[in-house]
Order: structure tokens, then sequence, then C-alpha cells
């Protein structure tokens, strides 16, 4: 007598990554593929290696411009089964969209970055190194303009923790054009928390605390990346109870990581929309 096991069925959610799909099911890439024909990439053993790790249902989803409630009876056909409850899935969508998309503004010409990741894409390779150091050495005021054949909902989440909003646009020859410009008025990015919400007093409070103790400086008129190395320059030379006070135009958002590293905590005012002041100083050890 012959006993046949029934076989264990994976459960899923919106959030489970399509490389995670792959592995359990390789008929998920025809799958999926069958969605978007920009999908279709995933046949691509390097491009599938790039794509389906950063690639979640929900994402897929938008990205295919389809419901989450569509792909996820796509996916049923082919043996997973939704973990969840199902008549949560439309209220998710409606209350969480990936990404607040503002209206688009003027561009000035003299100030817009231009990246065609196409051809990058189209040789296997990741273009997530070559847009984040892009980004990197934006100036202030320039706007990232981003050539894609898809709407790369990951890295557009990944730009807005860090500051950037960003809007999208669908020219009629198949491209999808996505822009990315720092907005310091929205950014609540993770490493402000980690290094702000440190300290137990207001910007106020440890500035008179620290007294006459305040080195001061003036960044606002250096080309990047003078700011950053001029700020990481003067906390290394400063005394124990002192504190540097800075004149910057915004927060600087690749120091802070830097000042964590270092166990500096940082404090900001915003004066106006062109100049915050910062504050940066050891909590002294008990």
């Amino acid at each position: 007598m012959h006993f046949h096991l029934k076989e264990k069925v994976m459960k899923i959610n919106k959030n489970t990554r399509i490389s995670t799909l792959i592995d359990e099911n390789k008929d998920t890439i025809d799958v999926i593929a069958s969605i978007n024909k920009n999908f279709k990439k995933l046949k691509n053993p390097i491009l599938r290696k790039v794509l389906a790790p950063r690639v979640s249902i929900a994402d897929a989803a938008k990205v295919g411009g389809v419901s989450i409630e569509h792909l996820l009876e796509k996916l049923r056909a082919i043996g997973f089964e939704f973990e969840g409850d199902p008549d949560q899935i439309k209220d998710h969508e409606e209350k969480h969209s990936v990404v607040h998309q503002p209206e688009k503004k003027n561009l000035n010409r003299d100030k817009l970055v231009i990246l065609d990741v196409r051809p990058t894409l189209d040789s296997g390779k990741d273009p997530f190194d070559i847009i984040m150091k892009t980004v990197k050495v934006l100036k202030d005021g320039e706007t990232l303009k981003i050539i894609n054949t898809f709407e790369p909902i990951p890295l557009i989440r990944k730009l807005q923790a860090k500051g950037y909003e960003s809007w999208t646009e669908r020219p009629d020859d198949g491209t999808v054009v996505t822009y990315f410009r720092f907005n310091n008025s929205q950014w609540v990015d993770d490493e402000v928390e980690k290094v702000v919400k440190k300290s137990k007093r207001t910007f106020e409070e440890e500035l008179t605390r620290f007294g006459g103790h305040v080195k001061q400086i003036d960044v606002r008129e250096l080309e990047m990346p003078e700011p950053m190395v001029t700020i990481l320059k003067e906390i290394e030379s400063l005394k124990d109870g002192e504190a540097l006070y800075v004149d910057h135009k915004k927060i600087p958002q690749y120091l802070l990581p830097e000042l964590e590293q270092r166990d500096f905590e940082i404090l900001y005012k915003e004066i106006d929309c062109n100049h915050t002041v910062l504050l940066i100083f050891k909590e002294e050890s008990n």
C-alpha cells in the first residue's frame, strides 16, 4: 500500500518577495511575466537576480498595473495560498499607496540630471549602484530624471525615505520616466529619528547647557561635498564638553550615519527654507 503525502502549500502575503516565490515554484516566472511585458525580464537569469529580491507581490502588482487581488489569484492557480484576510487587500491598496506623487513641477533644464538605465538593464547589470551614486552627487535644486521601462517602486520607496519626492510620466514611446527631487520639508528619515531622538532635551536646552563651549561654523556657501567634509573634520577636534553649532542649508542626510557611527548626537532647528542650524555633540557619560 502506497501513501501519498500531501505537499505542503506555501503561504504568501502582499509583502512576499518575488524571489521567494520563484525559489518555491519556477512557474512563478511565467505567471508574473504574463501580467506585464516588462516582467518578461524575469526570464533572464541575471536580471531575475537583480529584480526579484527587491520586488514584493504588492510592488509587482503596482508595476504591472493590476490589483493585488488579480496577482494573488494567478499565484493561487499554481499552488500558493494567501495568508490573511482577503477582504483587507482592497483597504490596504486604498490606504497605503506606494508613495505620495506630487504634481509635476516646472523643471529647470539647467538643473536636470538625466539617467537612462535601459541599456544597463538590457546588458544584464544592476543599475541600482549607478543610480545611488548619481543621487549622492546631486547638487542643491537639481532633479534626477530616470528613464526606464517600468516604474521603479522599490527605488521610489528608498529615496522617499531619504527625503526625495517623485513623480512619474509615461510618454507614448513606451518608456517610464521618473523624477526625483530632494524635499527637505518632507524628509522624515529613519537616520534622523535614530540620531536626533537620542537627546532628551530640546535644541535650545542643549545649546544653553553647553554655554560658552560651542564652536560655530557656517557651511552654507560651500560646494558639495565640502559641508560634510568640513563638519566631520571639526567634530574630530571637539574637546570634552564642547558642541559644534553649524549653519547649514538643510539637514545633511549623508552625514547622519557618520555621526551615529561616531556616537555623536545632533539636534536641528529650521530657520527658513534655506537655513537650518545644527547642534552636534556627544552626551557626557555618567
